[in-house]
């Protein structure tokens, strides 16, 4: 007796497992100028070409993700919101608060409140997207008193605070933010290219097997 097993979800979980196994493997991608400092403060930044698709078509496509991944996502904290929303000219723009997760089991949590700002800018077959004005804040609770005030970026996961002086290895706190933090936005300039058509969403196939009777 043959049963067709619809494998996507297992692939799924499969591929972004090897891709964080990858990503924590390799550690150059973490290392030197890995985190962009611009006139004195941390700003990552990405430019895509979306092929065939209007100002108005990229606009709409990212104003829908924004607000459905990054402002109303399960991660998403109160004060997300976006705050700036012209089609005419372009631009979008929001403030995100969400929870950044270190760890996460059935026994252990270990995750950090994390703020940016977002703005998109956009024109015919192309956008470039910012991310910007990033810092840190643990639950009270969690830190019991400690770490409990605003960790700037420009104080934390700078190549000066987050590498060892050697400049070969991520420090034990800092470093991890670091990570953390490029693996968060690097994930985020992706989606947002799914969502504009600027990039191609990795399809799975369908697999047969034999089950015996």
């Amino acid at each position: 007796m043959k049963k067709i097993l619809f494998l996507l979800t297992f692939c799924l979980l499969a591929s972004v497992q090897t891709v964080s196994a990858q990503r924590r493997d390799d550690l150059s991608r973490y290392l030197a100028g890995a985190v962009p400092v611009v006139d004195g403060y941390v700003q990552f930044e990405k430019s895509f070409t979306v092929k065939g698709k209007t100002k108005a078509e990229i606009h709409q496509a990212l104003f829908d993700f924004t607000k459905k991944e990054l402002v109303e996502g399960p991660e998403q904290l109160p004060q997300a919101r976006i705050t700036e929303s012209d089609a005419a000219e372009g631009v979008i723009a929001a403030s995100i608060e969400e929870y950044l997760y270190f760890k996460r089991t059935n026994w252990v949590t270990h995750r950090v409140r994390f703020y940016y700002q977002i703005v998109y800018t956009v024109k015919d077959e192309a956008y470039t997207v910012q991310i910007r004005r990033l810092h840190y804040r643990y639950d009270p609770e969690t830190t019991a008193g400690e770490f409990d005030e605003d960790r700037r970026a420009e104080k934390w996961i700078t190549d000066e605070e987050a590498l060892s002086k050697d400049g070969k290895k991520l420090t034990r706190i800092a470093g991890k933010f670091r990570r953390f933090t490029i693996d968060r936005v690097d994930d985020i300039f992706y989606q947002s290219a799914i969502a504009t058509g600027a990039k191609k969403q990795k399809k799975y196939k369908m697999v047969e097997v034999e089950d015996e009777d």
